[in-house]
């Protein structure tokens, strides 16, 4: 034993320890108190802190997937408020079609208003697909698809293009590949719709409407022809005829010209009789003139000049000349009585004047009467740089006994014998004929539209030129393939476990008007036919379906991520509160442990007080 050890009696050392084994429980028992676990490490308790552990870590895993659940929902719910806004404009785009069936008419106010509409529906379509890309969240877009993309090849547009009177060929809507045959055809041949012709005789009196011609090769034109009268009974008449930028005037049917009867010397015994006539007004080709003489009735008719338009170069002193001479034949042939007339001459005032046989008994005198008529009709021949040929000939009875008088503007729709049509893989064949009336797939002027089960045909006709590639039964092909892949970028998945065992995936709905989409196509053809916008009320009523189908999906999946989402936060607690059964210290044993360690504590030190009061007790010995 070493100089400097203190010994410490038994009783003295039991003391110590019995105190020293109090201080390190109540440090433990005021430890668990303060942080209220029971189990603070692996020291503590293994078994159970790694059992905690374990539970607190799955709890925390599957918290992370319930946010990245909440970001899922959102997303869906990002798209599902795209698709209820796109109904709204589908809803808009159907009302258009219901406004141009109410206004199917042939007449151009009908025709200009379905293209506004028409219009109006493509602007309506682009904000569909606006609308369907502006819908994604965090990078996610639920609303446009798998990205697959059909189209015709660069090369068949080429080729297609290269016809003469034939451009921008192209597909849209496509929903699969195929292959376009399209030929061109006809021999350009021109006529009159026969319902407007006959409307626009009855319109204006007119007698043999006809449009006749061929297309030109170069100045071809599929515009109608109108005809608009302008005057009133008795007056001048003013026919304007067009035929596109081209228009013909026409001015006839001045109802002024005059032939009236005098005498100027009265028949008396040994005095003849004089009498005139006098030619007046405005004379044109096919006024009558005639004058009555003893009973025989003499007439000219003033002649077409072709060195004047719609006119004569007859003039009042001429047609008195001829009018005289036809009476001198007939006095010097014995149609009319030697006996009561003389001479027929003209005077120097440019008359007529008839000198009647004297007799020196009586007064020897001889009837006359003269008259004029407007021409009752005259013929109209004009021709077209676009190959029309507009005649007709006017009645002009008929015209002043028309409705209206005659005036007022008559379409003549003009029929062409050019067809361009398109067949596809499945034979089917679709023809667009410039003989067909408006309302029946009828051959016009800019684009024309085809429209198949895989896709509608584009293709613009120059009507200035397409009959130089139907005179050469010019033909092409269009071809369709798959340009882009399809691919998941805008799916999202969402697991619902901690190891990924378990995942949903939510696919990308297109509701883009494309041909994998909705299938909202163009309005074909400005909607003048009645079956274009059918076509157009068809494609609505896929779309509606297609928006119903992808909102019950996205609706679908939002349930099962929803219910997941619940689930996952209250399995997440139930592990959370597994683990702190394991790792939480009960308060109150806790604080009534501590209480009787502070009591044991203060016990230990009175007894080691008492055990020291023993050894100081030696001390009094001395």
């Amino acid at each position: 034993m070493a100089l400097n050890d203190v010994t410490l009696t038994s009783t003295m050392r039991s003391n110590l320890l019995l105190l020293q084994r109090t201080e390190k429980q109540t440090t433990d028992v005021q430890n668990r108190l303060a942080t209220g676990n029971k189990i603070n490490s692996a020291l503590d308790g293994p078994t159970e802190f790694f059992a905690a552990r374990g539970l607190n870590q799955r709890a925390n895993d599957l918290s992370s997937l319930k946010d990245a659940m909440g970001q899922a929902v959102s997303t869906i719910k990002a798209g599902d408020v795209g698709i209820t806004q796109i109904e709204d404009l589908v809803d808009q785009m159907r009302g258009l079609t219901t406004s141009a069936f109410g206004s199917l008419g042939d007449d151009a106010a009908s025709v200009a208003t379905r293209k506004t509409l028409a219009e109006q529906f493509n602007t309506l379509k682009g904000q569909i697909d606006a609308l369907a890309q502006d819908s994604g969240y965090q990078g996610k877009n639920l609303l446009v698809g798998n990205g697959l993309r059909i189209d015709s090849t660069s090369e068949s547009r080429a080729s297609l293009n290269s016809i003469t009177g034939v451009s921008n060929a192209r597909t849209t809507n496509v929903s699969a590949a195929d292959t376009y045959s399209v030929r061109i055809s006809g021999d350009g041949a021109l006529t009159g719709n026969s319902t407007d012709v006959s409307n626009a005789e009855q319109a204006h009196g007119l007698v043999g409407l006809k449009i006749s011609g061929t297309l030109s090769s170069t100045l071809g034109s599929f515009d109608d022809v109108s005809i608009n009268v302008r005057g009133s009974a008795g007056n001048e008449r003013t026919f304007t005829v067009t035929d596109g930028n081209e228009s013909r005037v026409v001015e006839f049917f001045d109802d002024s010209q005059e032939a009236e009867a005098a005498t100027s010397t009265a028949a008396a015994s040994g005095t003849a009789q004089v009498s005139t006539v006098a030619i007046d007004g405005t004379i044109e080709a096919g006024d009558t003139f005639s004058v009555s003489v003893a009973g025989i009735t003499f007439e000219y008719t003033a002649g077409a000049d072709p060195n004047v338009q719609y006119g004569t170069t007859d003039t009042a002193e001429s047609i008195a000349t001829k009018l005289a001479a036809s009476i001198s034949a007939a006095i010097a042939s014995g149609r009319v009585s030697n006996s009561s007339v003389s001479t027929a001459t003209v005077n120097s005032s440019g008359q007529v004047e008839i000198t009647g046989v004297i007799d020196t008994t009586s007064a020897n005198d001889f009837s006359i009467s003269a008259d004029a008529t407007n021409a009752l009709s005259l013929t109209v021949s004009e021709s077209f740089a676009s190959g029309s040929v507009v005649s007709f000939t006017v009645d002009r009875e008929q015209l002043e006994a028309a409705s209206n008088g005659g005036n007022g503007t008559s379409t003549i729709e003009k029929n062409y014998n050019i067809q361009v049509s398109a067949t596809n893989l499945a034979g089917e064949t679709v023809t667009r004929d410039g003989l067909n009336e408006r309302g029946s797939a009828k051959l016009s002027d800019g684009e024309n539209a085809f429209a198949f089960d895989t896709g509608t045909l584009r293709v613009s006709i120059d009507d200035e030129k397409v009959l130089q590639a139907a005179s050469a039964s010019a033909a092409q092909n269009l071809i369709t393939k798959q340009q882009a892949d399809a691919n998941t970028q805008n799916d999202i998945t969402v697991a619902f476990n901690e190891d990924n065992t378990n995942e949903i995936t939510v696919a990308s709905q297109n509701v883009q008007t494309d041909g994998q989409g909705l299938r909202i196509d163009y309005a074909q053809n400005d909607w003048r036919d009645r079956d274009d916008i059918e076509q157009a009320v068809t494609n609505l009523d896929f779309a509606t379906q297609g928006l119903r189908n992808a909102s019950q999906a996205l609706s679908t999946n939002l349930n099962v991520i929803t219910t997941r989402e619940n689930f996952t936060e209250e399995f997440s607690n139930v592990l959370v509160e597994g683990a702190n059964k394991l790792t939480l210290a009960d308060q109150n044993e806790e604080g009534t442990k501590l209480l009787m360690l502070q009591t044991r504590q203060q016990l230990g030190s009175i007894s080691l007080s008492l055990a020291n009061q023993q050894q100081q007790s030696i001390l009094r010995l001395f």
